[in-house]
C-alpha cells in the first residue's frame, strides 16, 4: 500500500522534493505494521531496504561479545534506520524489533536511487542523518568502553599495595630464580 505524500513532507530527506516528487516517490514506497513485540531484522540478515517510522516506536540493538543487550537507539515518528545495509549490500548491523505496533515506510535501493536522480540534494541530507547516528555510536562507546584494569590499579595503589606488588613479580623473576 501506498504511503501519504503530505507525511513525506515532515520528514527531512525529503523536504526538497516538491508535490509532484513526493505523489511520485510516495506511490513507490511502501507502508507495512510491525506489531509489537515482533522483530523487524536481526543483525546479520541481508538488508536491501531502509525503513522510516510513520507511527510506533522500534528499538535498535546489538549484542555485545558477553551477550549483553546495547540499546543503540529508539526510533520514533519520523526517524530513519536500516540504510546502511542497503547502502553498501552488507549485512544488517544490528537488531531492530518493534516495541509498539508500528507502521512503517519501506525504501528499497531502486526508490532511493530514483530520489537521488531527481533531487541530489537528498542525498547530503541521508549522509547527515548517517552522521548523526555515528556520532550517538561515537558517544556509546566513549560512555561504554572498560578501562584497563592494570592502569586503574596503579593510579589507586597504596605504598603497601605496590610494595606487595613488586615483592610478587620479583619473587616469580629469573634473578630471584637464580
Amino acid at each position: 500500500m501506498p504511503c501519504d505524500p503530505n507525511f513525506l513532507a515532515d520528514i527531512k530527506m525529503f523536504e526538497l522534493l516538491d508535490e509532484d516528487d513526493r505523489v511520485a516517490l510516495a506511490a513507490m514506497v511502501d507502508e507495512k505494521t510491525v506489531p509489537s513485540g515482533q522483530t523487524l531484522f536481526q543483525a546479520g540478515d541481508p538488508g536491501d531496504s531502509l525503513f522510516i517510522v510513520r507511527e510506533g516506536q522500534i528499538e535498535l540493538f546489538i549484542k555485545d561479545t558477553t551477550g549483553q543487550k546495547i540499546v543503540l537507539h529508539t526510533a520514533e515518528s519520523g526517524d530513519m534506520f536500516g540504510e546502511l545495509a542497503m547502502l553498501d549490500f552488507g549485512a544488517r548491523t544490528a537488531t531492530a524489533v518493534a516495541l509498539t505496533e508500528s507502521i512503517l515506510l519501506v525504501l528499497d535501493r531502486e526508490d532511493l536511487v530514483m530520489l537521488f536522480k531527481r533531487i541530489p540534494e537528498a542525498a547530503l541530507h541521508m549522509l547527515a542523518a548517517l552522521t548523526g547516528m555515528t556520532r550517538k555510536a561515537d558517544e556509546l562507546l566513549r560512555t561504554r568502553v572498560s578501562r584497563n584494569v592494570n592502569e586503574e590499579m596503579q593510579v589507586h595503589s597504596s605504598l603497601l599495595q605496590k610494595v606487595a606488588d613488586w615483592l610478587a613479580w620479583f619473587s616469580g623473576s629469573m634473578p630471584f630464580l637464580l
